[in-house]
């Protein structure tokens, strides 16, 4: 076996490759050329050349490793740095040991991404010059004690510790009180090991360090303002993500793409560009960034799949929950939307022959305690798990929580074009189901689910009635004002009322509603005359069914009034327009603008209009334009619609 001995006095051990190129150190113990053993020994890697900024974080390392006790006694120093896949835990790591490598005699660096590269690695350190005199047996118990014994200031570094749990990891940290530990992990329960005082969470870089390593990894000038004004989009579409950064820089070295086309390239082929294997930056462990996301993926995959009933069913929920939460917004995703899709009363949805989304909710989160209140504790589960891979975040709150803009991207980009089809409908029905017809809830929660429900939008499109009938209700109730906004209400109100003139008739209570809400949205948009149209056509079937002293039949007199007023106001702003001169002195508009009368309204309606239940009608009459005889007025305009 051809290699470069590098253990003085080992004769029987060899290497493949050298000691700086290394990122571990297989190690065969040749008997008679027959490998009996294969083992690693866990040298340091370099950091990244490229490495640029996080100069707080390291500083606090360095105050933490440095700090001298009180006591004079010493003490073992614990501390983690938690956060996201590739958000450059393990560079500032390594960028912190390469700087205080006079400070630590001996420093040991574990691969800790699976309990077969922690055991590899103790048996590694057995074969060590320094331990040999220790006479060891080989077994990561001995490497362990032999660790534990020693009196210099050795640093343990414990490396993408992601999968193991808090106690799990702690069964292999060294006996005795001296040493310092060095975790990094993507789970922050982790810091039930070091304190909470002693972690600390990577967030993404500083915009400007971000510049700077893309134009290195790229390997263009730092100091050119035009190549840093495109850098500066390239860093801001990827989040500041060091892994994404690194990555895009190296696509753009290769040659692949120069930095002016690079966004480009990006925003039509994201999932692609992030998950090339051939350009995965500075990652110790050849990853590119939906690489690392797809490792906690698949770790999650095996969980559901283990014997042990309640992993098996926390795994199961965390990738229901994954399925899902792409086909949301990635901020405020809030457990109540699960609570009252839940515990909503379906009975009391639109009509049985319409398509219907809550007849394809999944349930498999949403079942009940008992008393009819939702039982969280399977999501619960699937939230914990999410939680300690970094795939989502905690709110302030506890229960609410986000996800990573490019982890939500992941998430839609990993399925097939079926799987996007399924998921985003689960998405659909759940948000859905989550809205309550008579708006009892909080303005905070539907304010909220606007942004899910124009996210999931994007992605949904197959019509069902109960849902585009509330996500409409939804967005005009909210306030959205923007002319864009606004036809994205008038789209959705066109389908319902389309699909229930077709399926339950023109005469049909459901659909004189699908009418008065149009026609809301067609007033709101400045569309009098369509908007006209069809008040007059909601008065008049209501005029029949109801009857004319019915609290809706003269809510909708009052919306017909409504938009003829407004009608009446465009006509004389369109007059006044042109009675506007210019003269010497500047522009003037002549009188006959004054507001509007406000106080006739349907003669005696008011007296007929009692109780709670009318509340609406007696808002109605608010908007009945001052005239002479009001019935006239709609008489007129029934016998224009005819």
């Amino acid at each position: 076996m051809n290699g470069t001995n590098i253990l003085p006095g080992a004769h029987d051990f060899v290497v493949s490759g050298t000691i700086n190129a290394a990122r571990i150190m297989n190690i065969y113990n040749n008997i008679g050329g027959r490998v009996v053993s294969d083992v690693v020994i866990p040298l340091v890697p370099n950091p990244s050349t490229r490495f640029t900024g996080r100069t707080e974080i390291i500083a606090k390392l360095k105050e933490h490793f440095s700090a001298n006790p009180n006591s004079g006694v010493q003490r073992r120093k614990y501390f983690l740095l938690h956060g996201m896949g590739g958000i450059g835990k393990t560079q500032i790591c390594l960028k912190f040991i390469e700087e205080m490598s006079d400070h630590f005699s001996t420093v040991f660096w574990m691969d800790t991404s699976s309990v077969g590269t922690i055991l590899q690695g103790l048996k590694g350190i057995c074969l060590l010059p320094e331990a040999k005199p220790c006479m060891l047996d080989g077994s990561p118990e001995s490497a362990l004690h032999w660790i534990g014994s020693l009196k210099e200031n050795y640093a343990m570094v414990f490396d993408n510790a992601d999968v193991l749990s808090p106690a799990e990891l702690e069964g292999y940290f060294p006996p005795g009180q001296r040493g310092n530990i060095l975790i990094t992990s993507r789970n922050a329960t982790m810091q039930c090991l070091t304190s909470p005082e002693n972690s600390l969470e990577v967030t993404e870089m500083e915009e400007n360090e971000a510049i700077l390593l893309l134009l290195k990894a790229s390997c263009l000038s730092s100091s050119n303002i035009d190549l840093k004004a495109e850098a500066s989009k390239i860093v801001k579409e990827l989040y500041c993500l060091p892994l994404g950064v690194d990555q895009a820089g190296a696509f753009i070295a290769s040659g692949a793409s120069n930095i002016g086309d690079y966004l480009d390239k990006y925003l039509h082929h994201q999932g692609t560009l992030l998950s090339h294997s051939e350009f995965t930056g500075a990652s110790k462990y050849n990853k590119s960034v939906y690489g690392t996301w797809e490792l906690s993926y698949k770790e999650i995959q095996q969980r559901a799949g283990s014997d042990d009933f309640h992993k098996a069913r926390a795994g199961d929920s965390a990738l229901f929950l994954l399925a899902l939460f792409p086909f949301l917004h990635h901020e405020s995703i809030s457990e109540e939307i699960f609570s009252f899709a839940a515990t909503q009363d379906t009975e009391t949805m639109s009509h049985p022959h319409l398509p219907l989304a809550h007849s394809v909710l999944d349930h498999k989160l949403l079942s009940l305690n008992e008393d009819g209140t939702w039982d969280n504790l399977i999501f619960k589960e699937g939230v914990r798990v999410l939680l300690s891979f970094s795939l989502i975040k905690k709110g302030t709150s506890g229960t609410v929580h986000s996800m990573h803009p490019l982890v939500n991207a992941w998430g839609r980009d990993r399925m097939t074009v079926k799987e996007k089809e399924k998921c985003s409908l689960m998405a659909f029905a759940t948000l859905s189901a989550s809205l309550e017809h008579n708006q009892s809830q909080s303005y905070g929660f539907r304010r909220t689910l606007v942004t899910h429900v124009r996210k999931n939008l994007q992605y949904s499109n197959n019509y069902f009635d109960d849902a585009y009938e509330k996500f409409g209700l939804l967005l005009r109730e909210q306030g959205y004002s923007s002319e864009a906004e606004k036809l994205e209400i008038q789209k959705l109100e066109i389908q319902v009322l389309d699909a229930r003139n077709k399926i339950l008739g023109e005469d049909h209570p459901a659909t004189i509603s699908a009418k008065a809400n149009l026609a809301s949205t067609y007033r709101n948009l400045g569309k009098h005359t369509q908007a006209e149209k069809l008040e007059i056509q909601v008065l008049d079937a209501r005029n029949k069914i109801l009857g004319e002293e019915h609290p809706h039949t003269i809510l909708a007199m009052g919306n017909l009034a409504a938009t003829q007023k407004a009608m009446s106001q465009s006509r004389k702003v369109d007059n006044a327009k042109n009675q506007v001169h210019n003269t010497s002195d500047g522009v003037y508009v002549t009188q006959g603008m004054e507001g509007e009368n406000m106080d006739a309204g349907v003669p005696h309606a008011g007296n007929r209009v009692q109780g709670e239940d009318d509340a609406y009608a007696v808002q109605a009459l608010a908007n009945l334009p001052s005239i002479t005889n009001v019935g006239d007025r709609i008489i007129h305009s029934q016998k224009k619609g005819n």
